[in-house]
């Protein structure tokens, strides 16, 4: 698949002023590619609209994302009032929001402006909206934005829309700031899901460790033991990679700690990642989870996690993630086509006739990570 860039036909920088002068268009089929925000919006409401201009709020500081009691209805009284605390002390990036799941009131009148200061905030790879013609999660509709498994969902659920933000396009967010006060301020959302990601990767907090943290109850939280689970060979380890959870999803909080580097194909790599899974049960979310992620990390569990530190770099761990993929695809390659390469380059005569042959457009899905030109939309 091609991929487009569009322009979002904004000219101005804030949300201050956001005017849009796109003519609508018809809605595409699949096979006929994706269309910008814009495009999609108006065409779903109008094909004779005229040129709309947005007026926005503009967005300057985020005191009130410290707030961790939010209304979450559109009553005055919150679902939830609880939650964990950050560690104070934490370094506010030595983790990464590696997931995100967000809801929000929706009116499908303002399909066009949300969708705008939604692209906006993400960046441009995600400006292609593409049409499912299907629901997501009991949403009747829901769209494709850019090349990535990002997905927009509205239509029912009590009208409110969904955002996911998976993990393999969190790093081309351009601004999670913007993204919380956009949709935490602005449209009253709130996170139903979030993960935080630590990336070890010398190994010195090993998924043994984890478990004797875990024996030791250093996982104890109001004095309750969490339950624990393993994936893996734990037996006789075979350097496929293991994993420790610690927790459960239906219950709102799941720590998992797993041999990354292994997971990649990299056989006893000393990669490991710490992984914290939060859902809205029975705890609010704070929107500031996305601006300090290494303090919540670090705060889930203060006995076991408090050694999360050190500042984290996504441009270094999607570094690590391509070379280990590159490595693991070589030998595959090598593995199950060497023999028949020799084959090509008796029969073809030179290497230059073989990768002629076998050459093809594009790049491998686990290598295609393009490096974000900020760190992770922390805007430092």
């Amino acid at each position: 698949m091609k991929t487009r860039k569009y322009n979002h036909g904004f000219n101005s920088t804030a949300f201050g002023s956001v005017i849009w002068t796109g003519a609508p268009a018809p809605i595409k089929s699949p096979n006929e590619g994706g269309i910008t925000a814009a495009e999609y919006a108006a065409a779903s409401q109008s094909s004779t609209a005229s040129r709309l201009v947005i007026r926005g709020e503009s967005f300057n500081n985020s005191d009130h994302l410290n707030n961790t009691k939010q209304n979450l209805s559109t009553s005055e009284i919150p679902d939830v009032t609880s939650t964990y605390q950050p560690k104070s002390d934490g370094e506010p990036y030595s983790a990464i929001t590696d997931f995100l799941n967000c809801t929000f009131t929706f009116n499908e009148y303002d399909l066009e402006i949300i969708l705008i200061e939604i692209c906006k905030c993400l960046g441009d790879n995600f400006s292609e909206v593409n049409n499912r013609f299907k629901g997501l999660h009991g949403w009747n509709n829901s769209l494709q934005l850019g090349d990535t498994k990002t997905f927009f969902a509205y239509g029912g659920q009590n009208n409110t829309a969904f955002l996911s933000i998976p993990g393999e396009a969190c790093h081309m967010v351009s601004s999670w700031s913007n993204l919380a006060l956009l949709i935490g301020e602005k449209y009253n959302g709130k996170i139903t899901r979030w993960d935080g990601a630590v990336d070890d990767y010398e190994g010195l907090h090993s998924v043994d460790h984890a478990v004797k943290l875990y024996l030791e109850d250093n996982f104890n939280a109001g004095g309750k033991k969490p339950s624990c689970d393993q994936k893996g060979n734990w037996l006789i380890p075979d350097g496929s990679g293991r994993t420790f959870y610690v927790g459960k999803r239906k219950n709102g909080k799941l720590l998992r700690v797993y041999e990354k580097g292994m997971q990649l194909g990299a056989k006893w790599h000393p990669w490991v990642r710490w992984e914290i899974e939060l859902h809205s049960v029975d705890r609010i979310i704070p929107w500031n989870v996305l601006l300090e992620p290494g303090k919540y990390v670090a705060g889930s569990y203060p006995k076991a996690t408090g050694w999360i530190k050190e500042e984290m770099s996504r441009i270094k761990t999607l570094q690590k993630n391509t070379r280990i993929s590159y490595n693991y695809l070589t030998a595959c390659a090598s593995l199950s086509y060497g023999k028949h390469l020799n084959v090509m380059l008796e029969i073809e005569g030179s290497a230059e006739k073989v990768i002629e042959k076998l050459i093809r457009d594009g790049i491998p899905k686990r290598l295609d990570l393009p490096i974000p030109a900020k760190n992770e939309g922390w805007d430092k």
